[in-house]
């Protein structure tokens, strides 16, 4: 009888031993699920969970893993977006066709696991042994921009320095990391305006606006920043990099305001994001985002439907295409002068756009013929057509906290 009791007991306990776990296990999870409502296929999406949205805490210790249907789990990545040690939010990639909808499962996990094998990432850098550049890339494309160091050399007189917030374009057509290869072969004589095999700098930004650069305007004049002053790195890949550079206050209309730019890159774009905030003791009205025109010789196109200025233009012996993206309802008007002066400052077209709380928010990349995915004018319309469906509309992301 005993016995008999003891059996009864021994397993009622364990039920309750695995419906506890079930329980817990599906308490600390949600389903996702992604519907895309626009008719373009989308490619390796970036996909945000706002853990804010989530009646689900993390302890000390704890992070989130992504999981398909097949039980697999998805590289992703946790974001602390203040760097106050508590994660706001995680990213990861999908590739849903258009009107199709897809499901995964994030899960509460002890120890997050990025899938690191893979050689692709994004990636930021300061670069202080080489006059403070700040540089960043994905798998695609690879940019640069100057720092205080190289704005020193100038007004010291040394020619090797320069003031400029230009945006340069490294050229790149790998897949894998060049930024910290190629900055440590320059230095030892193999230089990056040649291509090795990888790419390549022979991007002239000077003082224009390179890709990317911006401005304020006063009347119908730009006027510039300098070289950034400052810079903080928020989040280095694997998906996505996030970082700020701050620059000194410049004189608006007799009005004086600084800028901090925040910028991220995901993989497999061809665009960095730019969130472009201005701190002033007045509203201002717009800022500008620019292309560098260089010589003149390659074609001005707009979209102001889609929300972009374009330049192709041949380049050594290949050709590249880059652009500046906004949201329609943004523009102010476009720039498209086209004359070469010789204040290589002047020398580029804009999107001007309107300041909302005395920020704006941007698009701004390229696409080099070398590099293998664009290999004409109309592919690269075509791309940027793409990416402006995907900014405008982006993917209905619906949370459900799971049940057991």
């Amino acid at each position: 009888m005993n016995i008999k009791l003891n059996l009864v007991t021994l397993v009622s306990c364990l039920i309750s031993l695995v419906l506890t776990s079930c329980e817990s296990k599906n308490l600390n999870s949600y389903s996702i699920t992604i519907k895309n409502n626009s008719n373009v296929s989308r490619a390796f999406e970036t996909i945000e969970i706002w853990f804010e949205k989530l009646d689900l805490k993390l302890d000390k210790g704890e992070t989130f893993e992504v999981y398909n249907t097949s039980g697999e789990i998805i590289r992703s990545q946790m974001i602390d977006t203040n760097l106050d040690t508590v994660y706001d939010y995680l990213v990861f990639q999908t590739t849903i066709e258009a009107k199709s909808t897809q499901v995964y499962t994030l899960q509460k996990a002890k120890k997050h696991n990025q899938l690191t094998n893979s050689i692709s990432t994004t990636y930021c850098k300061f670069v202080p042994e080489r006059m403070d550049d700040f540089a960043w890339e994905n798998d695609i494309v690879a940019f640069r921009t100057y720092g205080p160091e190289c704005q020193r050399l100038y007004e010291k007189g040394d020619p090797t320095g320069l003031i400029s917030s230009g945006i340069d374009c490294w050229l790149k057509r790998v897949d894998y990391p060049i930024i910290n290869k190629w900055y440590n072969n320059h230095k030892k004589g193999i230089s990056y305006h040649q291509d090795h095999g990888e790419g390549l700098d022979n991007y002239h930004v000077g003082t224009t606006r390179g890709t990317g650069g911006t401005a304020l305007i006063c009347d119908s004049t730009n006027v510039l920043s300098e070289n950034f002053t400052s810079w903080k790195i928020i989040t280095n890949g694997p998906i996505r990099t996030i970082f700020e550079l701050n620059y000194k206050p410049v004189d608006v209309c007799g009005t004086k305001a600084s800028e901090k730019k925040t910028i991220s890159i995901d993989l497999k774009s061809h665009f960095y994001k730019c969130e472009v905030s201005y701190t002033s003791n007045k509203q201002l009205e717009k800022a500008s985002a620019g292309l560098a025109l260089h010589k003149g010789k390659g074609i001005v196109k707009e979209n102001k439907e889609e929300g972009w200025v374009s330049y192709w233009e041949p380049i050594d012996d290949s050709f590249l295409g880059t652009a500046v993206i906004t949201k329609p309802n943004n523009i102010f008007s476009f720039d498209l002068d086209t004359s070469i002066d010789e204040n290589e400052s002047l020398n580029n077209v804009c999107i001007h756009s309107k300041l909302k709380d005395n920020s704006f928010t941007y698009w701004a990349g390229y696409g080099w013929k070398k590099q293998g995915e664009i290999s004409s004018a109309d592919d690269w319309y075509a791309h940027l057509k793409q990416t402006s469906i995907k900014i405008n509309n982006p993917l209905e992301i619906t949370l459900k906290r799971n049940k057991i």
